[in-house]
């Protein structure tokens, strides 16, 4: 396993901050507490139907967003 990879029904906690080069600031903060239950298909985002949990994102130019 890789440093970072997520593996299928293992929970995961993710925290800290994300440089974005599409934000003027440049941060993008998240955490979650979720665990992988299929892989998205290549080029497909992570959708709610890909895992269970907590995801918490928040661009500290834009907003934020929370997903359950």
């Amino acid at each position: 396993m890789k440093k970072g990879e997520l593996q299928l029904n293992r929970w995961h906690f993710k925290f800290g901050l994300i440089p974005c080069l599409w934000m003027r600031s440049g941060l993008l903060f998240h955490f979650g507490i979720f665990k992988m239950i299929a892989y998205p298909s290549e080029g497909e985002i992570i959708t709610k139907k890909h895992y269970k949990g907590f995801w918490l994102r928040y661009e500290i130019r834009n907003g934020f967003e929370i997903n359950f």
